[in-house]
């Protein structure tokens, strides 16, 4: 649903270790039997390689790369066979649950029901263990490493490395080209209900089962209420359901506000949410990538994509947010709180933060994959008229503007500075005057009237 903080790629090599990061993955460290990652590698190559494996082969194990919810350990053999195991923060005895069992099964259920089942470049899963009573001492996923570019370093390469506008360009194209193709390959995996694949069969269609979803509200409550220092991340679970609208205001029900100006963003934010239309004559929900931006894209370097990590969380969601919504870093200038671009990026040699496109380079952008995945709609559903991808550009906010609390109010004064300005009628609101009209429920009759006309234009408008 909504945007994960960032986890490296095992391929990416961009993050270097320090103590901050050891000291919030010390528990697991603590936890982790790494000569036994060791032989537990060795004996799982035999298994899939008994032919062209010498026993007792072991892999050398470098210094983990460290993300946000997961610590990743390189492992490489003496043939140059390269594969990663991937830990989650939490997954010690004391703190393992479940729910974190049942999403990590998931993810490796998923991904190799898609390499069985698509061409999505994707790592191989060779073993995983979804508990803590193994001989690692913690759960784990063993998966091939995912050789190539970061597209981050592609997507930036004029910036980085010096490559012409004009070769960044084709790249970004060619990149924009591939994740289209690979992304409407999930339309093979669609269902009557949202949730998180729990059996893979052969023999019949996956069954779905609950999603665990991060609190951000729990956190936020846990360090600035609680007075808890605690980093470890807080999840939640969130049954299936057949109500694509359920999904989108499930943490509004879970954390009802009581404060009167957030009582009336959640209003307002509700009854945007409301008016998103879902296509019809289809399943509501579509299975699609759980964080779909740029760290997770692998790419040779001229922009063909050769992997796709990190999947997890992956579930069925609404179609408003699935596998036909814009790349999440194409959307960042609708998520004031995050993005962070200055018009002297244009001038210096490196940010303080990451590298910004400017909103009128990402409208560019968004108009490419936009032509892309109207090419394939035309082709996989002729005769459909609802333009999925344009309308995630504020779909896709409205659900991070749910999720998390802090961009919340950012994102909805630039919906409705967006909204007022394709309507087109009228002075705009002052934004917290509207909120307090929503929080007592006296919203002006024409003030709704051309709310609701703005959006349904905005949602389909080119050139956004």
């Amino acid at each position: 649903m909504a945007q994960p903080r960032i986890e490296p790629s095992p391929s990416l090599h961009s993050r270097d270790n320090n103590d901050e990061d050891a000291e919030l993955f010390s528990a697991v460290l603590s936890a982790l039997d790494k000569e036994q990652l060791a032989v537990l590698a060795s004996a799982v190559l035999q298994r899939i390689q008994p032919l062209h494996t010498r026993p007792n082969t072991k892999p050398s194990i470098a210094e983990p790369l460290f993300g946000s919810y997961h610590v990743l350990f390189p492992l490489t053999f003496d043939t140059g066979l390269r594969w990663i195991a991937k830990i989650p923060i939490n997954g010690t005895k004391r703190k393992w649950d479940e729910l974190s069992a049942a999403a990590l099964a998931s993810e490796a259920k998923t991904i190799r029901l898609l390499k069985r089942e698509t061409a999505i470049p994707l790592p191989d899963i060779f073993d995983f263990s979804p508990t803590t009573q193994n001989a690692l001492g913690c759960p784990y996923i063993l998966m091939g490493f995912v050789s190539g570019t970061p597209l981050y370093d592609v997507w930036f390469g004029h910036r980085m490395n010096g490559a012409s506008p004009d070769i960044v360009h084709s790249r970004r194209v060619r990149a924009l080209e591939s994740i289209a193709s690979a992304m409407v390959q999930l339309d093979k995996f669609t269902f009557q209900t949202s949730g998180c694949i729990v059996s893979d069969s052969t023999q019949s269609p996956p069954t779905i089962g609950p999603t665990r979803r991060v609190d951000h509200k729990a956190m936020l409550d846990r360090w600035f209420i609680h007075q808890d220092p605690d980093d470890d991340p807080m999840y939640i679970e969130c049954a299936v359901s057949s109500d694509p609208k359920q999904l989108y205001t499930f943490m509004l029900d879970i954390h009802p506000e009581h404060n009167s100006i957030s009582q009336g963003l959640v209003a307002l934010l509700r009854q945007l949410i409301s008016w998103i239309p879902e296509p019809c004559g289809m399943d509501p929900f579509v299975l699609a990538h759980p964080d779909f931006d740029i760290q997770n894209f692998i790419v040779s370097e001229e922009g063909e994509l050769l992997g796709l990590i990190d999947w997890d969380g992956v579930a069925a969601v609404p179609r408003s947010l699935g596998n036909e919504r814009y790349p999440g870093w194409l959307t960042r200038d609708w998520d004031p709180a995050m993005y962070g671009y200055k018009k002297s990026m244009e001038y210096v040699d490196e940010p303080e933060g990451v590298w910004e496109d400017s909103p009128q380079c990402l409208a560019y952008y968004r108009s490419i994959y936009d032509g892309i995945m109207a090419r394939y709609r035309v082709e996989r559903r002729p005769g459909s008229e609802t333009n999925i991808c344009r309308m995630s550009l504020v779909a896709e906010n409205l659900a991070i503007a749910a999720e998390n609390p802090p961009r919340r109010s950012a994102i909805l004064q630039k919906m409705v500075e967006e909204i007022w300005a394709t309507a087109g009628e009228g002075e705009e609101p002052d934004f917290i005057d509207l909120a307090n009209m929503f929080a007592e429920n006296k919203v002006d009759v024409l003030v709704m009237e051309r709310l609701e006309k703005g959006f349904h234009i905005l949602l389909s408008k080119e050139g956004l």
